[in-house]
This record gives C-alpha cells, sequence and structure tokens, in this order.
C-alpha cells in the first residue's frame, strides 16, 4: 500500500509560528519587562515575516507571492521593534528598493 505524502502547507507553519512568538511575548512581558506596544507588534509580526521568507525560498509555487509579503512583515517589524534606533523612512526605501529587485527577478524568471 502507498502512503501519499502531505504536502507542508503555509497555514500550519504561520500558525505554529503565530503561537510560539504570542506565547514568548506574554512570558516575557509577564516577567515584568517595560511594556511597548511598538515592540509587541515585532514580537508577533517579525517571526512570522521570517518564516514567510524562508517559506517562499522553500515552497514551489507562487514563491514571489510569499516573499514579497514576508519582506514586507520584516520590515514592519524591524520599523516598530527598533523605531528609537533606525529612521523609518530608511526602512521603507530599503523596502522598496527590495520589493524591485524582487519584481525584476520574478519577470525575468517568467520570461524564460
Amino acid at each position: 500500500m502507498k502512503t501519499e505524502r502531505k504536502r507542508f502547507s503555509y497555514g500550519v507553519g504561520a500558525l505554529a509560528v503565530l503561537a510560539v512568538s504570542i506565547g514568548v511575548a506574554a512570558i516575557v512581558y509577564s516577567l515584568g519587562l517595560a511594556f511597548n506596544a511598538y515592540n509587541l507588534l515585532a514580537w508577533i509580526i517579525g517571526p512570522w515575516g521570517v518564516y514567510t521568507v524562508v517559506y517562499s525560498l522553500v515552497a514551489s509555487g507562487e514563491s514571489t507571492y510569499y516573499l514579497v509579503w514576508g519582506t514586507v512583515m520584516v520590515a514592519v517589524s524591524v520599523v516598530s521593534g527598533f523605531y528609537t534606533v533606525i529612521p523609518a523612512l530608511l526602512v521603507l526605501g530599503i523596502l522598496l528598493i527590495a520589493l524591485a529587485v524582487i519584481g525584476i527577478a520574478a519577470y525575468l524568471r517568467g520570461k524564460r
């Protein structure tokens, strides 16, 4: 009897990453460390964005879609986590350049 191997879906991993990141943030903030709502966004969206970028590099279908959204989520988490150190416009400029490079690469890959 031959069994089919289930393909790992994006949603399963994303849900696990979100649960772990929210759990870690809850533990850290319950220990009495300084609470900052902007940093909370980085705790949640940062790991999810990194997972999305990694998934886009491993997944076979619609990798450009996941790469774009993962890059946007990582940029949002960098801005919310380091807003006192790194100017938001700097991250926005890097994000726009990265999205342009991703778009050009996807266009050239589709042209082949």
